[in-house]
């Protein structure tokens, strides 16, 4: 079978897209106003093409009720709300903040005109608690095949922590200007790109020879120092997030009016300031001269500062090793996730850190590689600084020289336990739903089984049976909260429900007063629960047949307690205008009730036929109860 063309592009459209690619295209779009993907108009594909690909917080609404859809990278900004916000009108989602963006979509639908804002702040509620939080965003209109505004393009990004430490810093600054003018070192911070000088203690002033230059630019309140690098050095810092450490560095500045520019040295410092964002604001500055140190010693010494490695800022374990496989580098990811110190596992010392069941695989797939420059690739368990095991990924590539030698290898580690875990999980709740199917038919089997012994016709043979089913349908019922997967549980079954829904198909309408119950809560397993099923099913029916609930007086009480670790439960049945005679012989009732009772329950079960009505006793442990 061939798909058509709109199935092949609607294929093609949702193809891709992560995770909320996934749900788009699981979603049955045919229930809500949108419709069937197959249907939606080609300006809707193209832009849901773009956003599910799109690596940047991307959303998309919809028609007239503005529904929602966005990508991977959006879903963060819902919190909570995801993914229920998926496909619902945006002002449902953000009603909580719809009387400040309500208006801004407005205005682009209007006019279609884009619209954007910067750390525009909404009262958002997070976790049931309304907060101030800052945005960065922007509304682009999206038209129709007819030209007209259909939908709403936006992009955009949390701004919140980057507002809040702006405002922190500048609290800080005030503070450490009065800290830094009495600090005897020359000390400045520096802001933005421009080199903003926003503080220059008094040893910094009388270090370049001059004072007043607070709100200046460097290039401005020291133009001597333009050409000789140390604005590059700014900017690099800056941009970078780089350090930059500077030993008896030569410095020509002009530090009196009318005199020939003086050749100094120091050593100094450029920091990057970081906000609590992780965005840079500025340089922090700290000059030491040492120019008669310098000129004591008659050299000249300098030094730079070590880079730290670009792989740091990746949240991936990252290593190298030299073209023989000795372990030379691990970025911090890797001491960060193992907890052990820096450098104690260079050489071949990495291989403790492996599962020991998983380390002579490990090793010979490694040497292997090694041997062939195969690219390597391995799943194994990796200790966790928390000292569990945990599964990774673990991936190399070796780099040739161009003599076609291996000169290194670079490789990476990648945690997949939490992926591994669900998807052993998802085989144990698949194998464990495969043994209740299969003890459900062995169950049915056996009583059809037994049913076609006793029963004296066809028909009587088919309610018998139709009842127990019904009773094991029942006691199904009540177990299924019991069965689902740990997101779903919701609580066991429990005997006072159970009982009930047995016995009230054998009573008439206006007959809930003829039964009592009387006893605690009892949490019930699947297979306790089907086992007393059956037995209260078969005692009820008696019941209905030949005992209490057989005449309009008649009445049954259900008393039960748990002494000692044991259920022991009594049913009464009280007749008043007859007299119970005990059966000639045990019915297959009784016997499926006394087979349950002890072969499953581990238990008992006794009748005693009273001329007042029948008492029957039934005792089992609680621990077989709960299985």
């Amino acid at each position: 079978m061939t798909k058509t063309a709109d199935e092949a592009e609607h294929s093609t459209f949702l193809a891709g897209g992560g995770e909320l690619g996934r749900l788009i295209r699981a979603h049955a779009w045919e229930s809500t106003p949108l419709g069937s993907p197959s249907t939606w108009p080609q300006s809707l594909r193209s832009a849901l093409s773009i956003c599910l690909h799109s690596t940047f917080p991307t959303a998309i609404y919809w028609g007239p009720e503005l529904r929602l859809l966005y990508n991977d990278a959006w879903a963060p900004i819902p919190a909570e709300r995801h993914p229920w916000a998926l496909r619902r009108p945006g002002p449902e989602v953000w009603s909580d903040i719809w009387d400040v963006v309500g208006p801004q979509f407005a205005r682009v639908i209007n006019t279609g005109e884009g619209f954007s804002t910067f750390d525009q702040m909404l009262r958002m509620v997070r976790d049931g608690v309304r907060r101030e939080t800052y945005w960065n965003y922007s509304f682009t209109a999206i038209r129709g095949e007819d030209g007209s505004v259909v939908g709403i393009f936006n992009q955009g990004n949390e701004t919140t922590d980057t507002v809040i430490a702006r405002r922190q810093a500048e609290a800080e600054v005030e503070r450490l200007g009065n800290l830094f003018a009495q600090a005897p070192g020359a000390v400045a911070i520096l802001r933005g790109r421009a080199h903003l000088i926003e503080i220059a203690n008094p040893a910094y002033e009388q270090l370049v020879g001059r004072s007043g230059i607070s709100g200046k630019t460097v290039a401005e309140a020291l133009p001597e120092v333009v050409g000789q690098g140390f604005i590059e050095l700014l900017d690099r810092v800056f941009d970078t997030g780089e350090p930059y450490v500077g030993r008896a560095v030569s410095v020509s500045l002009q530090r009196s009016a009318g005199m020939p520019a003086e050749e100094r040295f120091v050593d100094f410092v450029y920091q990057p300031l970081t906000d609590s964002a992780g965005t840079r604001s500025g340089v922090f500055v700290q000059v030491t001269d040492v120019t008669n140190a310098v000129r004591a010693e008659a050299a000249l010494r300098a030094s730079e500062a070590k880079s730290e490695a670009i792989v740091n800022s990746i949240d991936q374990m990252i290593w190298s090793t030299r073209a023989d496989g000795y372990h030379d580098y691990f970025n911090d990811r890797w001491y960060e996730y193992t907890g052990v110190p820096y450098g104690s596992t260079d050489g071949e010392a990495w291989n403790d850190m492996f599962h020991p069941d998983d380390r002579e695989r490990t090793w010979q797939v490694w040497r292997h590689c090694l041997t062939t420059g195969e690219p390597y690739h391995i799943e194994y368990r990796l200790r966790h600084r928390s000292g569990q095991y945990r599964w990774v990924i673990g991936r190399a590539q070796c780099v040739r020289g161009d003599d076609g030698e291996i000169t290194r290898w670079y490789g990476t580690c990648t945690d997949i336990h939490d992926l591994k875990e669900a998807e052993e999980k998802r085989q144990l709740l698949l194998r464990e739903m495969n043994h209740r199917v299969k003890n459900l038919f062995a169950i049915a089997s056996g009583m059809i089984t037994m049913t076609a012994r006793t029963a004296p016709s066809v028909k009587a043979m088919g309610e018998a049976l139709k009842g127990r089913l019904s009773a094991l349908a029942k006691a199904h019922e009540l177990i299924r909260p019991a069965i689902k997967s740990d997101l779903e549980h919701s609580e066991n079954a429990s005997i006072r429900p159970l009982i009930e829904k047995v016995i009230r198909p054998h009573m008439d309408p206006n007959g809930e007063h003829r039964i009592e119950l009387d006893g605690p809560e009892i949490e019930l397993g699947a297979n306790a629960s089907t086992s007393l099923a059956l037995i209260f099913h078969e005692l009820a029916t008696n019941a209905a047949k030949y005992g209490a609930l057989s005449s309009p007086e008649g009445h049954i009480s259900i008393n039960w307690s748990v002494p000692n670790g044991h259920l022991e439960l009594e049913w009464k049945e009280h007749v008043s205008k007859r007299k119970i005679q005990p059966p000639k012989s045990s019915g297959f009732g009784s016997t499926l009730a006394r087979a349950s009772a002890s072969g499953q329950l581990g238990g008992s079960i006794s009748f005693d036929w009273r001329p007042g009505g029948l008492h029957i006793k039934l005792n089992a442990p609680l621990e077989r109860l709960q299985r």
